[in-house]
């Protein structure tokens, strides 16, 4: 005897696309130096991601994320430069235990993403491109410290930075320019 529980049509099939890897993404920087302006490349080693959701392409599995990122996570493998940075820069700022964002919109036509950053108590919009190969996706772009009022943190951090930031020019200079770099390789997600 067969109880209707056991038919074929009620067992759900598994359906598998791909997700969110947090052991396979990475938050990047790089802030530059001098007048030749020098990058000098760091990451946060934690941060959260949460609103992902199980899709078929990496735009449709990041389109309502969220993250959140503590500044004191940050490594530049150089501990005087991370301490710097975390006091002198973003110690100098409002509320900046955690940088927060979340993605507005991706616009496939031009490969670019909309992402809200709040930074120093100030939420702004910026732009990102971002490429796709296989299961990883690449967001790259530039956020500049000053549409963020971040004036006295960089006032700060060239002065603390002074001999650190001289060029062969004997200039002295901190760029209000940051670089970011997040990458994401999916895995596969069943619902």
């Amino acid at each position: 005897i067969t109880t209707p529980n056991d038919s074929a049509a009620n067992v759900a099939e598994k359906v598998c696309k791909k997700g969110y890897d947090v052991d396979n993404t990475t938050i990047g920087f790089g802030g530059f130096k001098t007048t030749e302006k020098k990058e000098v490349k760091g990451v946060f080693t934690k941060f959260t991601v949460t609103g992902t959701k199980v899709a078929d392409t990496p735009e449709e599995v990041f389109a309502q994320a969220e993250f959140s990122i503590p500044i004191s996570t940050i490594e530049t493998k150089d501990i005087g430069r991370n301490k710097r940075i975390k006091e002198e820069y973003f110690g100098k700022m409002e509320s900046t235990f955690l940088i927060k964002g979340s993605v507005v919109k991706f616009n496939k036509d031009s490969n670019q993403v909309v992402v809200n950053i709040k930074l120093n108590n100030i939420k702004k919009e910026i732009t990102l491109n971002y490429t796709i190969a296989g299961d990883s996706i690449q967001l790259n772009g530039e956020l500049n410290i000053l549409d963020f009022d971040g004036t006295d943190a960089l006032n700060s951090l060239n002065t603390a930075c002074e001999s650190l930031h001289m060029g062969a020019d004997g200039e002295s200079k901190t760029w209000a320019e940051v670089n970011l770099y997040i990458s994401s390789v999916l895995k596969e997600a069943c619902e």
